[in-house]
């Protein structure tokens, strides 16, 4: 049978964004030579179907016509009515062996729609993962499924493609840095001559860094980026900010930040620093220019929360407040031109919730509970925007938390116990919404472990045991999925040993202290 389409691609339409990432990595993936099979062009439909409509003509002749049918399965895939009619079709014309699944989120019990399951099918999946790295064996597995190779052969081919491409980004990298030798004195020796490079060089600059962040990140040798960074630094500190173009200015902060926060994640808390603060100046020069431009507040606020997340990792509370307030305050700019936008209004209500932190970490809890109350009204006022949003959700939980930490410092437990409350059931919502979110769920678990370390409940409380098991419960779920997370394993530890310390109430509740203490060990021992 001759084939219009080497694969139809099969996918719930909330995973619009990961469907078009998979179609497009492999219909440009490369084909070993010698290798007669094809990868391109593959179907996938981008017009969303509802409950009103049927499979349509096109639908039907495009898995007619298709070789393979590639399932992209989620949560969203599972309760997709259209994506199970999609299966079920391929399945009656095509047959079993050609369909081909790919985990985008959650497992196998979440994920997989009922037409691949029915029967008793235990069909295998490539799963796409949460980074670069995962992503690309996925799609080298479905790749391989499709070619009819051998999945070692791939994986070899792409292990020398990805050698000769580092050694090709430092060639390149050390070609750049000569240029920019050579480019810095131009902007130094001759004005007119920098004048006429300069956005070729801007452009490249810009490009460089960005470009080789993206490809030196998955390798693991982001230190190369260093020595493009001190070029395109000198080229940039021979440049008066004051005579450049907005968008020159525009440019350079990005390129900054990038090399900031690339320090940032390394921990040279120095380097990231002198560039954050670099971009910050450039960022401010364009709002000065252009204060009534949205833009430019925002630039300049995302600038001015970086400075500040330096000094806050660095744990220098005092010279970390300015640069917050800034943000705020910037915040606030944004959120008076325009109120009922949901972006200002998250941002108004992250920039009370860092001075809150602040305030908190200082020892100033009438302020902490004042900017907490601000930030959770403006976490309601985005959820009023964008209803059941999870990232104002998250953020409204968060909030949550923190004041209820400062009742607990006024020592007011009635207070504290009803946010923790209030926080819970925001978590135990995104945890339906989200069942297989293991952030969420840390949180949850966490949330619960400390209503009962704050002493929140009474040990008589008729939840008291029920929260002990469900938070133990769920410390459980998350380490076996991530054995080797140690922030879940401390705070798992922590917790238990914190139960331990008050056994007249364990016994009280009706908790087994024996089991705790079984977890402890069996902790201990992995």
């Amino acid at each position: 049978m001759k084939f219009t389409y080497a694969g139809f691609l099969s996918y719930a339409h909330a995973d619009e964004a990961v469907a078009s990432r998979l179609h497009r990595s492999l219909e440009t993936y490369k084909i070993p030579k010698g290798n007669s099979g094809t990868l391109s062009p593959i179907f996938r439909d981008t017009n969303e179907l509802t409950a009103h409509h049927s499979l349509s003509e096109k639908i039907q002749g495009a898995v007619t016509g298709s070789k393979v049918l590639i399932v992209l399965c989620s949560p969203a895939a599972k309760a997709s009515h259209w994506v199970n009619e999609e299966i079920c079709l391929f399945r009656k014309i095509h047959g079993e062996a050609a369909i081909l699944c790919v985990l985008a989120e959650g497992t196998p019990d979440t994920s997989f729609p009922p037409a691949l399951i029915e029967d008793g099918r235990e069909p295998l999946a490539a799963n796409l993962g949460s980074s670069k790295e995962s992503f690309r064996l996925g799609v080298t597995q479905i790749a391989a499924a499709m070619l009819g190779v051998g999945l070692d052969t791939l994986i070899q081919r792409d292990t020398r493609r990805k050698r000769r491409r580092l050694q090709a980004v430092t060639a390149g990298a050390l070609i750049f840095s000569c240029f920019m030798g050579a480019t810095t004195f131009s902007a130094v020796t001759s004005r007119q001559a920098a004048e006429t490079n300069r956005m070729q060089a801007e452009n490249l600059v810009e490009y460089m860094i960005t470009d080789l962040k993206e490809k030196l990140e998955p390798v693991g040798r982001l230190d190369i980026l260093d020595g493009i960074g001190q070029r395109a630094v000198e080229y940039y500190n021979a440049q008066d900010i004051a005579k450049l173009p907005d968008d020159s200015l525009a440019r350079q902060a990005r390129a900054r930040h990038i090399l900031g926060q690339v320090a940032l994640d390394a921990r040279n808390f120095e380097k990231a620093r002198q560039e954050i603060e670099a971009a910050a100046r450039l960022t401010e020069e364009v709002y000065a220019r252009n204060p009534n431009d949205t833009d430019a507040i925002f630039a300049h606020a995302q600038s001015e929360y970086w400075v500040g997340q330096v000094y806050y990792k660095l744990n220098e509370t005092i010279k970390t407040r300015p640069h917050w307030k800034a943000y705020s305050d910037l915040g606030e700019i944004l959120h008076s031109k325009d109120p009922k936008n949901y972006d200002w209004i998250m941002e108004r209500g992250w920039g009370a919730n860092n001075l809150a932190l602040l305030s908190n970490r200082a020892g100033d809890f009438e302020s902490a509970r004042h900017n907490y109350l601000q930030a959770i009204s403006y976490f309601h006022a985005a959820l009023e925007q964008e209803r059941n949003d999870y990232e104002a959700q998250k953020e409204l939980a968060n909030a949550m938390a923190g004041l209820a930490q400062v009742f607990m410092n006024f020592d007011n437990k009635d207070e504290a116990l009803v946010l923790s409350q209030r926080q819970l059931k925001i978590y135990a919502d995104l945890t339906n919404q989200y069942p297989d979110d293991l952030f969420i769920r840390y949180n949850q678990a966490l949330a619960m472990s400390r209503v009962l370390t704050n002493g929140l409940l009474d040990s008589n409380h008729k939840a008291f045991k029920d929260i002990v098991e469900k938070s133990c419960h769920e410390f459980d779920s998350l380490i076996k999925h991530d054995p080797l997370n140690q922030e879940w394993r401390n705070q798992y530890h922590l917790f238990l040993h914190a139960l331990l310390k008050r056994p007249g109430t364990l016994k009280t509740s009706g908790v087994d202290l024996d089991d705790l203490r079984y977890r402890i060990t069996a902790l201990e021992a992995q």
